[in-house]
């Protein structure tokens, strides 16, 4: 055709994007392989180039992942406004709880014949440590101490110290109370209480946890491998946590001198039976011990630790971990690392609670005190023994405890430093207290001393020679039962009769008194007639006994059941 350009140039095919097949498909035939099977079109690229409401669709799915993302960044945030805290609080009661094992002091035996302890001098090589051996089931014996921790007070006591023994093979678990009054050997500061060594062990090198653990190795000869603390004011705050603790209360308790909290006396009471007590109440149940002793106190601390235990299994803790870390970062302290502790969690959880044994050594020891001295309590060292070896007993591969044996030497004098009784805290009931001096009438020919407001009326009737004391004999009264005040009741009736030097305390033995006694060491049996006269006790009550026991008095009144039923 005229005007039209010969071989006209074709007009190029419009582009069209190829899916990833079409790509591989194209490669494949010019290399010279035989074609593919033939695949679909990429639905999305078909959908677009037909116009489809695919693209509709591609935006639904795009919003939807974005909600998801949104929905699981909500998610992860919330878990981890859960988590942060309980992590930090975790890390910084990690820090508190667990402390570095101090270097264990080797205790020898000086020039002198006294024991002496001797810390590892740096670069020495130190003595390997004996800690058991979890898996074959060695046995665990763990130190718990309760300090009391005071902001006007320098130096820390350890008034609560108890044994726990764990027999992983056995799942047997055995608590030994220590009296704090206890007369042991600490090694490098001689005979005195057992309390004392937290005291002396804070303020050296060997830390206060390290001279107890030393000082009973020392006297009872049990390995000690680990150790745990809780300050007064942290077992406070963790009951708490826990929602408190439920305890049987076997028997009332009154306690006019409990330490108050502006170092002042309160009143508490107890009564039998089943109590739910908050922390700062079982604080109290676990510390008071004017209106018993020492060892009915100690029965009371384990009988908490069981409670406690048991409330732990109950509850599901785990929900309160982050409350309870931070409790027990400013409570407790010890030297076992955080796997011994799980594995020892676990463990408690499979001991059955009658597995779970407890012992004293009120058997094993004896009242002695001296006016103007600290109250004491003579070991036993051979009922001590056997004691042990009932908690502890042989084993082929295990260490059998075995006592020091020899006798403590009571002090001359109080020690300097006594830390044991602060002048804060009222003295413990087995002390003897003082009762304020009566006012002695003039004596004459015509006037003579009689009993006010005896306890009973009395049998005998005192005649003008026997009843007014012809000296003035140091008297101790202790109440032999449970009953409230017949000591210093009776105290006050001698008082008042004329006897002066009169001292109360409670008996370390009460309840085995079905009557009363009036034990003379003066060797006056008129005497002891005297004294049972003005309690309106009959002069059968009056006996004699051995000089040597004494204890620096003449006369001891060991008030009975007898008086205890009396109007």
């Amino acid at each position: 055709m005229e005007g039209t350009p010969p071989n006209p140039t074709p007009e190029p095919a419009p582009l069209v994007r190829l899916t990833a097949g079409q790509v591989r498909q194209a490669r494949q035939r010019r290399q010279g392989y035989p074609p593919a099977r033939a695949s679909q079109p990429d639905s999305a690229y078909a959908a677009a180039a037909a116009g489809t409401p695919a693209q509709t669709g591609r935006g639904r799915r795009s919003r939807l992942r974005v909600a998801l993302g949104l929905v699981s960044f909500a998610l992860i945030a919330g878990l981890l406004v859960y988590l942060i805290p309980i992590v930090l609080a975790a890390r910084n009661a990690y820090d508190k709880i667990f402390v570095t094992p101090a270097p264990r002091p080797t205790v020898v035996i000086n020039p002198q014949g006294t024991p002496e302890l001797v810390l590892p001098t740096p670069g020495s090589e130190e003595a390997p440590i004996q800690l058991p051996d979890w898996e074959k089931k060695d046995r665990i014996n763990i130190l718990l101490l309760g300090v009391d921790k005071r902001e006007s007070e320098d130096v820390p006591r350890s008034d609560t110290m108890i044994i726990v023994m764990i027999d992983p093979l056995t799942r047997d678990v055995a608590m030994l109370s220590i009296p704090r009054d206890l007369l042991v050997t600490i090694p490098g500061y001689g005979d005195t209480k057992i309390n004392a060594a937290y005291s002396y062990g804070a303020q050296s090198d060997v830390t206060g946890p390290g001279l107890v653990r030393a000082t009973i190795e020392y006297n009872f000869g049990i390995p000690i491998h680990y150790f745990a603390e809780v300050d007064f004011e942290g077992f406070v705050r963790i009951v708490d946590t826990l929602g408190g603790v439920t305890v049987d209360v076997p028997a009332p308790i009154k306690d006019d001198e409990y330490p108050g909290e502006q170092f002042d006396y309160t009143r508490i009471y107890f009564p039998t039976g089943l109590q739910h007590m908050d922390g700062r109440t079982a604080l109290r149940y676990v510390r008071t011990r004017h209106d018993d002793n020492d060892f009915a106190r100690g029965a009371r601390q384990q009988q908490v630790l069981q409670a406690l235990r048991e409330q732990g299994i109950r509850l599901n803790l785990i929900a309160r971990a982050d409350k309870l870390l931070a409790e027990l970062g400013d409570a407790v302290r010890t030297d076992l690392s955080p796997t011994e502790v799980l594995a020892l969690a676990k463990l408690g959880t499979e001991i059955d609670s009658g597995r779970i044994r407890t012992y004293s050594l009120l058997n094993a020891t004896y009242s002695y005190w001296e006016p103007g001295q600290p109250y004491y309590l003579i070991p036993d060292w051979g009922a001590i023994q056997q004691v042990l070896n009932e908690m502890m007993p042989p084993r082929e591969g295990q260490p059998v405890p075995q006592v020091r044996g020899s006798a403590v030497q009571v002090p001359e004098q109080a020690p300097e430093f006594e830390p044991t009784v602060p002048p804060d805290e009222p003295p413990p009931t087995p002390e003897v207290i003082p009762t304020p001096a009566v006012e002695e009438p003039t004596p004459t020919e015509e006037v003579v001393p009689t009993p006010t407001e005896p306890l009973t009326t009395p049998t005998a009737e005192p005649t003008e020679e026997s009843s007014a004391p012809s000296s003035n004999p140091a008297i101790l009264v202790q109440n032999g039962t449970f009953t409230d005040g017949l000591a210093a009741q009776a105290a006050a009736t001698l008082q008042a009769s004329g006897f002066t030097n009169v001292t109360y305390a409670q008996a370390p033995d009460a309840g085995n008194y079905p009557t009363s006694l009036v034990i003379d060491y003066s060797g006056n049996p008129n005497l002891a007639v005297q004294v049972a006269a003005a309690l309106g006790l009959p002069p059968s009550a009056a006996i004699a006994g051995d000089p040597a026991a004494s204890g620096g008095y003449d006369i001891i009144v060991i008030l009975g059941e007898d008086v205890a039923a009396s109007p």
